[in-house]
């Protein structure tokens, strides 16, 4: 599958894209064509409503090209919008691109692969096996300058001309996004035109696996729970009551009181002494009288 387009717009929360192969060169001499390529090889795009798009198993061919050739497979292409995360990757295997007829970029595998989760820090990595430029062995950094080299090429009309190619590798993230460029290939032509001035042509550029993405959104709305207190239990009373609260509570006991004057004891029995002796006093005095009142009667 080839199809054209430029960087893909990918800024809205949860948005994940993926490309395999992007081509986009095009140069003349004299205001004759001898550079045009425009492609794109295996595109992804997660899908608006959540779920994964994916392509795979892509043969790289740049139909209509003129001085560009290209091989190899864009195995997979996927990108995925999810509720927690979005995420993108992108593979090719046995690629082989040429331009006027000089190898220029070679590789046995290349990988982009980013992560964007909803709540923790966003990931994107890249890999190489087998990277060349120009047939020679690249030990590509990422986030570098990258690598420059050059190769004589034969172009009617020019003199001394030569390919200019830099490769640099892109693992980027934000706070919010990510984004993997495992390859970025910037071509210049350079030469001088018989009898004229030496010539610095921009070619343009081609991109080997791309992977993107944005977090998605927290979910809004949510209510923040209020931690529930502890309902305090009611005081009790220190000394629970005794008895049955619905009874009356009973009447003091009331105890005599004695008078207190020396020994309690001895003065009681000499006051019940005394009353006896009076007691019997006056009952012999009665009797007495009443014998008296009889005889004189009699």
């Amino acid at each position: 599958m080839a199809l054209s387009g430029g960087v893909p717009a990918s800024a809205a929360p949860g948005d994940a894209s993926a490309r395999g192969v992007v081509v986009d060169l095009s140069a003349s001499v004299l205001g004759v064509p001898i550079i045009t390529a425009d492609a794109v090889i295996g595109t992804a795009t997660a899908p608006a409503g959540g779920g994964t798009d994916s392509d795979t198993a892509l043969a790289i061919t740049i139909p209509g090209a003129l001085g560009v050739t290209a091989s190899g497979t864009v195995v997979e292409v996927s990108a995925t919008r999810g509720d927690t995360a979005s995420s993108a990757n992108a593979e090719i295997a046995d690629l082989a691109l040429g331009v006027l007829g000089t190898s220029v970029i070679d590789a046995d595998v290349i990988t982009a692969a980013v992560t964007c989760p909803q709540v923790g820090a966003q990931t994107a990595d890249t890999t190489f096996v087998g990277l060349e430029l120009f047939g020679e062995p690249v030990d590509l950094l990422p986030n570098t300058p990258g690598v420059t080299a050059s190769a004589a090429v034969t172009v009617p009309g020019l003199t001394g001309a030569s390919l200019n190619v830099t490769l640099t590798s892109v693992e980027t993230t934000t706070a919010d996004s990510a984004t993997a460029i495992a390859v970025q290939a910037t071509i210049r032509l350079t030469g001088t035109i018989v009898g004229g001035p030496l010539l610095d042509i921009p070619v343009g550029s081609v991109i080997l696996a791309e992977a993107r993405c944005e977090r998605p959104l927290q979910p809004t709305g949510t209510p923040t729970a209020t931690p529930t207190q502890p309902t305090a239990p009611p005081t009790q009373p220190t000394t629970p009551p005794t008895g049955d609260p619905t009874q009356p509570p009973p009447a003091p006991t009331a105890s005599p009181t004695l008078p207190v004057t020396g020994d309690s004891g001895g003065n009681l029995w000499w006051f019940l002494g005394t009353g006896l002796v009076m007691v019997i006093a006056g009952t012999t005095a009665r009797l007495i009288s009443r014998r008296s009142r009889a005889v004189i009667d009699a």
